[in-house]
């Protein structure tokens, strides 16, 4: 859930209704509060008790196209969202709508060098899942493709989001040897 500063919180009853069971943990400490006394709230603010207490720099990028990506998983999960949707501390985003990118990014390549640098939970060569903090997917080597190369990947990666998935295996299976070829693999 997430409320930031200015919400007409009145036009959304359902999660004002929501957040309501939680109005007395969420008040802000009123500024001239006792020390003396116990707060049950959040730190004092000019925030209201739905509302975010501290300004998300970057609440903005999750309105738009992105990809986002699980804390944890046991293959390539990288997905490309149009919707706005909102991820919690379970999932990151890549706020950049660069298909290229997410072709790379979900190629076994990038799996295979993901496996080398990743925390492990388990034996990642049998079905171990791997640690994806943006410590790690940040170091990732891009290759700098060409322009032509960069669009056949792109229009590959929309074949595979317009089909939602579906017996994509031959575009994934070039995909893959596209960015093995500039990985000069």
């Amino acid at each position: 859930m997430f409320t930031r500063r200015g919400i007409d919180i009145n036009a959304y009853p359902a999660i004002k209704a929501l957040l309501a069971q939680w109005q007395i943990q969420l008040e802000p400490k009123p500024r001239n509060w006792s020390a003396s006394k116990e707060w049950l709230g959040r730190k004092s603010g000019s925030y209201k008790w739905y509302e975010i207490q501290d300004e998300v720099a970057y609440y903005t990028a999750f309105d738009k196209p992105k990809i986002v990506y699980p804390v944890i998983a046991k293959e390539s999960r990288f997905a490309f969202d149009t919707t706005g949707a909102f991820t919690n501390d379970k999932g990151f985003i890549i706020p950049v709508p660069d298909l290229y990118l997410l072709g790379v990014l979900n190629s076994s390549s990038i799996w295979e060098y993901l496996k080398n640098f990743c925390s492990v939970l388990g034996d990642a060569d049998k079905g171990g899942r791997l640690e994806l903090r943006a410590i790690y997917i940040s170091k990732i080597p891009i290759p700098n493709a060409s322009t032509t190369e960069r669009e056949a990947i792109s229009k590959l990666v929309q074949k595979c989001l317009d089909a939602k998935g579906v017996d994509c295996q031959a575009w994934e299976k070039e995909i893959d040897e596209r960015v093995a070829a500039l990985y000069g693999l």
